[in-house]
Order: structure tokens, then sequence, then C-alpha cells
């Protein structure tokens, strides 16, 4: 009986996925971002170095979640097709398959150039680098 109890609880909030909290901080911090602003800025102001998920407090539907995403999940420097140099952080925004791997269409690339923000997601990126046209 005491174990139905503990279980009917997890139901009621104490169920913590802190992945999915970092998406939604994620796409709140992402929508502060604006042109122009500094690299530095972008990732300490406003991004910060979140860590989540892979802990013990992370069960999700009764299981640990063992995937772990941190802010940048990843840093790129790439040249477009127009010839620049661009340095991107990517940022966990969007869960599409629970399969417990983070995909290229589960991030948001946050665009630089010459050390200031120019762009975000892949819209903008796809144009000047082709082999991120067409993620979504």
């Amino acid at each position: 009986m005491g174990f139905a109890v503990l279980l009917s609880g997890c139901g009621t909030g104490l169920i913590h996925d802190s992945l999915e909290v970092m998406r939604d901080t994620n796409k709140r911090k992402i929508a502060q971002l604006s042109v122009g602003i500094s690299r530095g800025e972008a990732e300490k102001a406003v991004m910060g170095n979140d860590v989540a998920g892979g802990k013990i407090f992370d069960v999700l539907f009764g299981r640990f979640q063992y995937l772990d995403a941190r802010n940048p999940m990843r840093e790129e420097s790439v040249r477009g097709s127009d010839g620049v140099d661009y340095e991107v952080l990517f940022y966990y925004t969007d869960l599409r398959e629970r399969d417990n791997k983070i995909t290229d269409d589960e991030l948001t690339p946050v665009v630089f150039r010459d050390g200031r923000m120019v762009g975000i997601g892949y819209p903008y990126l796809g144009e000047r680098v082709p082999k991120y046209k067409g993620i979504r």
C-alpha cells in the first residue's frame, strides 16, 4: 500500500524533468537576445551555463533520465558560402522524439560574426551554411 501511495504521488508533480525545464528556459532566454549583442553577453548574462539531466532527481515516467544537456550544447566555427566565418552556439530547445539523443533538429543555433550576434535559428544559418539548410 505504501508503495502504491508513493507511485500515485509521482503523478502530482513529484516527477521532475530538468531537460524540459531547460528547453523552456532556453526558448525564453533566446527570445531575449537581440542582433548586435556580444557573444560574451549572450553566453554569460543571458543564456548562462546551465546543466540538466542525468541526476538522481531527474526521474521521468518512473525511470531515471540518463540524457544530459548543457549550455551551449555544442559550438561550431563554420565558413559560410558567402566566405564569412561564423561562430555558432547550439542550445537545446525542442524535443522531437524521446529517444535519449539530442539531435540537430532539437537545437537552436545562435549565430555570431566578429563577436556579435547576427542571427538565430536554422533558417538564418541554412541560408549561409548549406549543410544546415532544411533543418527545422
